[in-house]
């Protein structure tokens, strides 16, 4: 008691120190918790204060915590015009927030709000409108994911609002500078500590953030970073971001760091990393481009010097001359007009200009000169005009680079010379052998690559999508199944050869009707060929590849776009391993309805994996889920399920359970299970058998360190009896890299 006492007369007596010592007028404010009586130009509220904001005003801040939204307000707060919420809008020219004392903890301010706790969109504190805006010696804290600890009075403290990290962010400035002393910025996820000015600076500041959180466009000198996520920018395209002398401190136990999510430049001056383990790895990015370019100089990793992004080193430029002049002429970035070109040889050329450098040297990787004609245009610009020969099309850089160490690249993709469309010297000619249907012919190769295309038809709908073996070994082919009985299967080729226009689609069909003796009751795909273009029909023995956005999501603003595919088969990124089907927009449906009418029990097997790594499946908890259904009605919308669905519940978790459809309306059938097994390498097994609905998921993923939940989810419920034995998929979350891939599918009809 004694030393609260004494932390309250100090608290008071700076408050009574700041009132007397000030000079205040209209544009010299004074905002003080402590004020005992009014005095002009004084206040104790926040928002009070910011009422009487002039075009140019500086407000001293006396120590206190001061709450730009009230936490106590029950109201879910939702954004206006498409935007976040936001707690505040302050609009003035030049704006200074300086606290009143040098120990930033003692001067707060403060919201608690975020995505789905307390906010409908990612809440955020401050949105400022003005040209320039300074704040210095203070603290601009969104506790909605972190305790408020107040060391003057602990009767300030404040609980965070939730355990659960969601987006919660600090600030945007929509001006030309931001100028940032002496600040703490806190919160976690998208901290977004005052994002959004052209010119950005922060000296002696503190942050702490998960991903997607700093200021892509900005210069941090003696600065600290508490990094409690994998990633802490989005991106910093443009001149990107310098750091000089800064220390980074890992609070997780990621194997894996990168600067940034997207990519861009990021420049690292006399900086300190500090992780829990001497094996960690530090890239750039996770999936660095050719052309980028990032500096560093005395880099080290827990006291020891450390290269970044050393698995592509030609990301890496190492400076070696004095930083002091690098620091003077500001972040060290080589502007030049194109990152990516494709070049045609024959057809095409390019001109790469370095803006503001004088003179440049010019070179490309690994001896790839003889591919190009480079003709210097002046001390900045470079002619560059394809000259490939080899028949075989080329990827490699140009580089640009500069006396005082300055790097940009252009990443080409240089083609051969296009060569007509290829004729046929055999008509294409469909055969039906046993379970096969094949499509052979012959092309005019001229010493090239075969690079046709062939879609697959039955009844004239997409069925396949598969290319030619390039070292023809063997002709395009398509395997029946019980779908293709009474159908006629088509072959759609789009003769082309490697380095050659594409010659004019030829359609052949089949000779018969399909008559097939052999039933097999099953269903299995990897997915690769699978068609993705819009299919919105329902039909036995076809998929539906469409879109739609489900009743139960009709809170949360989306849409999708008809014109677009909703599915895409490719390559995947982060948890997401090797190739398999992702969604392409928000929305995303799958359904296939089976031939015949009738069916019994029927189970189905699904490996997946979830692009997110830490187990939270989808991007936030906002009606983002995926349901994976069987004994289902396409036509209706009828039948069961398995919900998989992100919730407030846990970040680093998903919630699973039974669903059963009807009409496109659903209700849970079980109670949610919370678990951490929806990681890469995820299966998800269903079956409808005696009257009961099953469904078991696990991972090879191992559990997470310090994880209380289940691993592995058992679930059950009784069901009604029906003939129905459609399967589904549903995924409504967010996509890029919030997408689950699908690797196989496996369904069986008893």
């Amino acid at each position: 008691m004694r030393l609260l006492s004494c932390l309250l007369l100090a608290f008071f007596c700076v408050g009574v120190y700041c009132q007397h010592s000030l000079s205040l007028d209209r544009h010299h404010l004074l905002l003080d918790a402590s004020l005992q009586k009014p005095r002009p130009y004084a206040y104790s509220d926040f928002k009070e204060a910011a009422a009487h904001f002039s075009d140019t005003t500086t407000l001293y801040i006396a120590p206190g915590v001061y709450w730009g939204d009230d936490p106590d307000e029950p109201a879910v707060v939702s954004g206006k015009d498409g935007r976040e919420p936001f707690g505040m809008v302050i609009r003035a020219k030049i704006l200074r927030f300086i606290g009143l004392d040098r120990d930033a903890r003692h001067v707060v301010l403060a919201s608690q709000r975020g995505q789905t706790q307390g906010a409908v969109g990612n809440f955020t504190m401050f949105d400022f409108w003005c040209d320039s805006l300074t704040v210095e010696n203070l603290t601009m804290g969104n506790y909605c994911n972190v305790d408020l600890d107040y060391p003057l009075n602990p009767a300030l403290s404040r609980r965070k609002r939730s355990d659960v990290i969601t987006q919660a962010h600090i600030g945007y400035v929509h001006g030309h500078s931001l100028t940032a002393r002496n600040v703490r910025f806190v919160s976690r996820l998208n901290l977004n500590p005052l994002n959004g000015a052209r010119q950005s600076y922060y000296e002696d500041c503190h942050f702490e953030c998960t991903d997607d959180a700093l200021n892509g466009s900005a210069v941090y000198r003696h600065c600290e970073v508490d990094l409690y996520g994998q990633k802490p920018f989005w991106s910093t395209f443009g001149r990107g971001a310098m750091f000089i002398d800064c220390d980074f401190n890992v609070k997780g136990c990621n194997r894996e760091m990168f600067f940034c999510k997207q990519g861009g430049p990021v420049t690292l001056i006399d900086c300190r990393y500090h992780a829990p383990s001497d094996s960690i790895y530090v890239g750039w990015t996770a999936y660095p481009q050719p052309w980028l370019r990032c500096y560093q100089q005395n880099f080290t990793l827990n006291g020891r010097p450390y290269q970044i992004g050393i698995r592509r080193p030609q990301n890496t430029v190492v400076l070696h001359q004095c930083a002091d002049s690098l620091i003077a002429r500001g972040i060290p970035y080589l502007d030049i007009n194109r990152h990516e070109a494709e070049l045609c040889t024959g057809e095409d050329s390019l001109i790469l200009v370095c803006r503001d450098a004088d003179p440049v040297r010019w070179r490309t990787t690994e001896y790839r000169e003889h591919f190009l004609t480079l003709t210097p245009l002046g001390p900045d610009s470079l002619l560059v005009i394809p000259s490939n020969l080899s028949g075989e099309t080329v990827d490699f850089c140009v580089i640009a680079s500069t006396p005082d160490g300055r790097e940009a690249a252009c990443h080409l993709t240089v083609h051969p010379r296009l060569l007509p469309a290829p004729s046929f010297l055999r008509k294409p000619v469909l055969q039906l052998k046993k379970d096969v249907a094949v499509l052979s012919y012959d092309l005019d190769l001229q010493d090239r690559r075969d690079a046709s295309v062939v879609t697959w038809l039955r009844d004239g709908i997409p069925v396949s999508i598969v290319k030619a073996d390039p070292q023809g070994l063997a002709y395009p082919a398509y395997h029946l199944s019980d779908a293709d009985n009474g159908h006629l299967i088509s072959a759609v080729i789009s003769p082309q050869l490697h380095g050659s226009l594409a010659g004019d689609v030829v359609r052949v069909d089949a000779p018969k009707i399909i008559r097939r003796q052999k039933h097999t009751k099953r269903l299995e795909t990897d997915f690769r060929g699978f068609p993705c273009m819009w299919q919105s029909k329902v039909l036995p023995g076809y998929w539906t590849v469409d879109g739609y956005k489900p009743a139960d999501t009709a809170q949360y603003p989306w849409s999708l776009d008809r014109s677009k595919p909703m599915w895409e088969y490719g390559e995947g990124f982060n948890g997401a391993v090797g190739e398999g089907l992702l969604q392409a927009q928000r929305g995303a449906r799958l359904m296939y309805t089976p031939t015949g009418r009738q069916y019994g029990d029927m189970s189905l097997t699904l490996e997946v994996d979830p692009t997110k790594t830490a187990g939270q499946g989808f991007g936030s908890a906002t009606g983002q889920y995926m349901d994976v259904c069987l004994k289902f009605d396409t036509s209706t919308l009828t039948g069961y399920g398995l919900r998989i669905i992100r919730t407030t519940k846990h970040a680093k978790a998903v919630d699973f359970y039974l669903v059963e459809y009807d009409h496109g309306q659903t209700k849970a059938i079980t109670e949610p299970v919370s678990s951490t097994c929806y990681r890469t390498g995820c299966t998800i097994s269903l079956k409808a058998a005696d009257g009961l609905l099953t469904a078991h998921v696990e991972t090879r993923t191992p559990r997470p360190e310090q994880s209380t939940l289940p691993h592995v989810v058992d679930l059950s419920a009784p069901m009604k009896s029906t003939f129905f034995g459609g399967i589904a998929v549903q995924h409504t979350g967010s996509c890029g890299e919030s997408t689950t891939m699908l690797h196989r599918l496996s369904v069986v009809w008893e």
